[in-house]
């Protein structure tokens, strides 16, 4: 499956539990049910390439959509194929007129029910549980909030996010540790300035874009102006011309 260069996803890297290790993983969460799946990434997902982790998704059974919101994991897949299948099957069987349901069959459609796992239990056969902080996970965040946080704020350029992607853990592990621990995100005062200097920026680059188009506009139109003038001055030349021709 592959997508438009504008449509190029990106997914969530984290960190899993395998044996006895923990190891680099891509993750997705499906749009519908919010199950969560994870692929170990290989060397081809460790360098970013979008069509490698799509490649990879769906190899586990994922539908890649164009946006997260358009994910969907195995199990809803299934139910959605199930609901067309029986939504067809339906509008077959009311074409043709009902028929009688013996208690033989009756009895096999309701052991058939019982026997089939519920949505919460195909949703846990398809998608790995995120991954559990452990002691030795909260100790090494910890270590490292020392480091780089005081003052109710963060120092330097390092934020929830930029921590967990340097410690290689999920954001949400660093969340729960700062807010338990060492007060809230705050704000990071490099942050601040790269927001302030982006939105100034933008604005004077919308001013150059605008000052841009008025001044091409005018010169369109100054163009056009020399053309009708010079189309002009050839008429007034044809017709002295003529004057000298004709009238000496």
């Amino acid at each position: 499956m592959t997508l438009a260069a504008e449509h190029i996803r990106h997914f969530e890297r984290t960190g899993i539990t395998s044996g006895s290790s923990r190891v680099s993983a891509l993750r997705i969460v499906c749009g519908c049910c919010e199950a969560a799946g994870y692929v170990p990434a290989t060397a081809a997902l460790r360098q970013g390439d979008p069509e490698a982790a799509i490649a990879a998704f769906v190899a586990h059974g994922w539908q890649v959509g164009a946006t997260p919101a358009e994910d969907r994991c195995p199990a809803c897949i299934r139910r959605s194929s199930s609901d067309r299948k029986q939504t067809t099957k339906g509008a077959g069987t009311m074409a043709a007129g009902p028929r009688k349901t013996t208690a033989k069959a009756a009895t096999a459609k309701t052991t058939a029910i019982a026997a089939a796992p519920t949505v919460s239990e195909a949703q846990a056969l398809q998608a790995e549980l995120p991954p559990q902080m452990g002691r030795d996970d909260r100790r090494i965040i910890m270590e490292k909030l020392d480091d780089v946080y005081g003052d109710n704020a963060y120092g330097g350029s390092w934020t929830d996010t930029t921590l967990a992607r340097d410690l290689n853990v999920p954001r949400a592990w660093v969340s729960e540790v700062r807010e338990a621990f060492f007060g809230p995100e705050g704000s990071n005062p490099l942050l601040d300035r790269y927001t302030a200097e982006k939105e100034e920026f933008e604005r004077l680059h919308a001013g150059f874009m605008a000052a841009r188009k008025r001044h091409c506009e005018a010169h369109d139109q100054l163009v056009k102006m020399a053309m009708d003038i010079s189309k002009k001055a050839d008429e007034i030349n044809r017709l002295g011309k003529r004057v000298e021709r004709e009238l000496g």
